[in-house]
């Protein structure tokens, strides 16, 4: 009788991680991250809540802070949203003054987006209460903690869309 054969298939790092003695960091880690993330909006969404918006209001308020006459297209292609899932978001931030939506000059049926002041003002005060909770946890952990922290981040941005940055 033949003997079995052996799975030559290399194992996936989550298999061997699932497996391993240090589940536990790991389920602390994932809660962690969780935790991490809630804490790193907390702030931005009190202000969010008095103007009945959300977290995909504040992500577009962000991205077109940074990329300003972002076409429509391109940014639900970088929120990885559909049209329909931008549609309240962007409706509500131009109904309300913080956005403006404009034509492209070389092609009015793309419309470009931009933040008005009033949308700047808004966008910075949410960005800054981030920024804020980010220094206060760097400043917790130690002197290398940013990088260490970035690098792990890279890492798991590397793993949906490589050389990502907004």
């Amino acid at each position: 009788m033949p003997a079995p054969k052996k799975n030559t298939a290399p194992q996936s790092p989550r298999g061997s991680l699932l497996d391993s003695p240090s589940r536990g960091a790991v389920d602390e880690t994932i809660s962690l991250f969780y935790l991490g993330y809630r804490a790193g909006v907390a702030g931005p969404r009190k202000v969010l809540d008095k103007l009945d918006f959300g977290r995909p209001h504040h992500r577009v308020l962000y991205v077109v802070a940074r990329r300003p006459g972002i076409s429509i297209t391109s940014l639900i292609d970088l929120l990885e949203v559909s049209r329909q899932a931008l549609h309240r978001p962007m409706r509500d931030l131009i109904a309300q003054g913080y956005l403006v939506q404009k034509p492209a000059p070389t092609n009015r049926r793309i419309a470009l987006l931009t933040l008005t002041p009033k949308g700047a003002a808004l966008e910075s005060k949410l960005t800054e209460l981030q920024y804020d909770a980010f220094a206060k946890a760097f400043a917790a952990a130690g002197p290398d903690a940013e990088q260490h922290w970035k690098a792990v981040m890279r890492a798991l941005a590397e793993q949906v869309r490589p050389a990502f940055t907004v």
